[in-house]
């Protein structure tokens, strides 16, 4: 397109010295063709102005980009700075932390199996009282009954409580003494 405005402009230079003759045609096809080199020089002048204005914009342009990333990468070294020095204080607070923490979470889980371990026998325990005692009860109410039925068979006409604790005296007596040494025992694994 540069090109055809330049011819276009030598043209119009030899036509106008062809038409007014001015001078020979040969001057004014070399006033055309000078014309011609003149467009051009102009035309390539005023481009290049405008190449060097955009290479100083861009110029300008990636300076302010540079000193963008400088400026990014002295704010991410001061900050890795930061998280070094962060790092190399709290590391040790931390793994304190930690350690303090797990200790903690094991006494507590050795706590609670001593505490259901103990629960356990303290369970197992009253098991056993509670079945002493079911026998105990059982062997009262038979011994009861036996009592009864001997003291009907036989012939009395006057029966008083003192005959009927006079006879179990022996066996209740025997009976107390085993439920309290039991008690005492069951007490005494309770708190050990």
């Amino acid at each position: 397109m540069r090109i055809l405005v330049s011819m276009f402009c030598g043209w119009m230079v030899w036509a106008s010295f062809v038409t007014w003759r001015l001078t020979h045609p040969e001057v004014a096809v070399l006033a055309g063709i000078v014309s011609v080199f003149v467009c051009e020089a102009t035309i390539h002048r005023a481009e290049r102005k405008g190449l060097q204005r955009e290479r100083m914009q861009l110029r300008q342009q990636l300076n302010l980009s540079a000193h963008n990333i400088n400026q990014l990468q002295e704010s991410l070294s001061n900050v890795q700075a930061e998280l070094h020095r962060r790092d190399i204080i709290g590391t040790p607070a931390a793994r304190e932390l930690l350690k303090r923490q797990e200790e903690a979470m094991n006494a507590q889980s050795s706590a609670l199996e001593d505490r259901t371990s103990r629960q356990d026998r303290m369970f197992v325990a009253m098991e056993r009282l509670l079945a002493l005692q079911t026998e105990q009860t059982a062997s009262i109410q038979q011994n009861l009954a036996e009592l009864l039925t001997q003291l009907a068979s036989e012939p009395r006409q006057h029966v008083t409580m003192t005959d009927s604790v006079l006879v179990q005296n022996r066996e209740e007596e025997r009976m107390r003494r085993q439920y309290r040494r039991m008690s005492d025992e069951f007490i005494a694994e309770l708190f050990d």
